[in-house]
């Protein structure tokens, strides 16, 4: 590969594909005076070439199969921004490594789940597979970890890492909106990927999580592993039944690493308002990092976008031509045996809200089944419901995960305590800091 030159050929050209062609033409003298490399695209392909786009793709050969394109002499690099679709994308990254063409991709799901395989290959064949666009678009956490952090033992990093998520929360919060309302808007205006179970189930979130725990801990790949809860029964109770306490509900992505354990965990969590965390809305992504040197460090910016993401693929590209990029992923992996990722359980306080049938002893009934178990009730509150029913909110004090669980008896509603009287019930864990002062009952 000629050092101050770098072929490229952009396969995908939705809004991230058309957007790093924009940027690379908008950049080019601009790269190239602070870098000395020139970026040329050479080469684009999609399904539909007719397709109306807000960039001009005429000056550039079009090439219908992208398994050609990965075979290509005149291309250097890969540019796959086409998604996980009919398993088109493992084939063009494999074929372009095996070819010898180093590849840029923004597919986290498609990496959380094979990008060992893809590093071993590409390894094998002397190339650099490049993903900073894949996790939190225009944050470039991907290099803080795999370069400014590289002498830090991390220990904990978590974040809000789904901009869709959070720009629900947001949305019902600022507006008191239900969920289902506020989620339907979000699909009108393109938020919402074409599964939404992605997005709202947080699986989107937990491939993101995946990636970053295996830079951050030197640990193997392990999606599988990652305990994920989405946000769809979140009810604009809860989030107002928060607000009262000082706390906000975010979609948290959180891995821990300690004592050769790792815990990786995508849940709703109760965080205060004063928070870094808490603070941020819409579709804005943030990352929190503890490490042994650093403490605590905070990366907050834009979680998806044509400019923001094009601007991370670009990067990656400069980073390839410059010959300064690394290993996809950091080597020497510690075991991470995905039947022993759990660490030991920390006390926390628990957020509890139970719709139940509204007769005489079913709260009685359903305190004492926690204080059973051990669970201590901080603070609680009865709101009545039509037709006989009533909203019963509980506050615990700190206690163990596994207690709690004890006393709910399980799963569903059906196999707990009252489990006659008991319709619904959710749990929300508190992140951090002291149990939360009971609210004005007034």
């Amino acid at each position: 590969m000629n050092k101050s030159k770098l072929n490229v050929a952009v396969i995908g050209l939705g809004t991230v594909g058309s957007g790093v062609i924009k940027l690379l033409r908008k950049q080019k003298n601009n790269i190239k005076k602070r870098t000395g490399i020139e970026l040329k695209v050479v080469a684009v392909s999609a399904k539909n070439r007719r397709k109306q786009r807000s960039v001009d793709i005429s000056p550039f050969r079009w090439i219908a199969s992208p398994l050609t394109i990965a075979k290509d002499p005149d291309v250097d690099v890969i540019v796959e921004l086409i998604g996980d679709m009919d398993n088109t994308a493992r084939k063009i990254i494999i074929e372009a490594i095996n070819n010898g063409k180093h590849v840029v991709t923004a597919n986290k799901s498609l990496l959380a789940k094979e990008g060992s395989i893809f590093e071993e290959l590409a390894k094998e064949k002397g190339v650099f597979l490049r993903y900073e666009a894949a996790v939190a678009g225009g944050i470039p956490i991907i290099k803080v970890l795999q370069d400014s952090l590289i002498v830090n033992k991390i220990s904990k990093l978590y974040g809000v890492i789904n901009g869709t998520c959070n720009f629900i929360l947001t949305k019902m919060e600022s507006e008191g909106r239900e969920y289902q309302d506020v989620f339907s808007e979000a699909k009108q205006l393109g938020y919402v990927e074409s599964d939404p179970r992605l997005d709202i189930g947080g699986i989107d979130s937990a491939h993101k999580l995946a990636l970053l725990s295996c830079l951050a801990f030197g640990t193997a790949l392990n999606f599988k592993a990652v305990k994920t809860e989405g946000i769809d029964h979140i009810s604009i109770e809860d989030i107002q039944e928060a607000d009262l306490i000082g706390y906000k509900i975010k979609l948290l992505a959180t891995a821990e690493y300690s004592k050769n354990m790792l815990k990786q965990e995508v849940s709703p969590k109760l965080i205060k308002k004063s928070s870094p965390i808490a603070q941020v809305n819409g579709s804005t992504n943030i990352i929190a990092i503890e490490g042994e040197e650093i403490g605590t460090t905070v990366f907050s910016g834009p979680g998806a976008g044509m400019g923001p993401t094009a601007s991370s693929v670009v990067s990656d590209l400069v980073a390839i031509a410059s010959r300064k990029s690394k290993s996809t992923f950091l080597t020497g992996y510690k075991t991470n045996d995905s039947n022993k990722n759990e660490l030991v359980s920390k006390k926390s306080s628990f957020y509890l809200r139970f719709i139940l049938k509204d007769k005489p002893g079913v709260i009685a009934r359903l305190s004492g089944k926690l204080s059973s178990c051990g669970i201590s009730i901080n603070q609680m509150k009865q709101k009545p419901l039509p037709k006989q029913r009533a909203t019963l909110i509980m506050i615990t004090h700190k206690t163990l995960k596994e207690s709690l669980e004890k006393g709910l008896g399980g799963g569903g509603a059906a196999r707990g305590p009252c489990s006659k009287q008991v319709l619904s019930r959710r749990r929300f864990v508190f992140l951090g800091g002291p149990t939360p002062h009971p609210p004005s009952t007034a």
